[in-house]
């Protein structure tokens, strides 16, 4: 393994001269499609865009969201 250091003005790793390695296209994906646990007492984006008007009916089912 080679070390390296960052070139000026470069994001380093804090206290170090060294930059952060490059993640990979399948590390990236797999950081994105994880899910997310609901935040407690979060209200639904899409019933709230349908109650101030802002989606109809049609773009609420494509959305997957629930109608009252």
């Amino acid at each position: 393994m080679r070390r390296r250091c960052a070139a000026p003005g470069a994001a380093t790793i804090p206290g170090t001269a060294v930059t952060p390695r490059r993640r990979s296209a399948d590390e990236i994906t797999a950081a994105l499609s994880r899910p997310v646990p609901p935040v407690p007492d979060q209200g639904d984006l899409v019933e709230h865009w349908h109650e101030c008007g802002l989606l109809d009916d049609d773009q609420v089912d494509a959305l997957g969201g629930e109608q009252p």
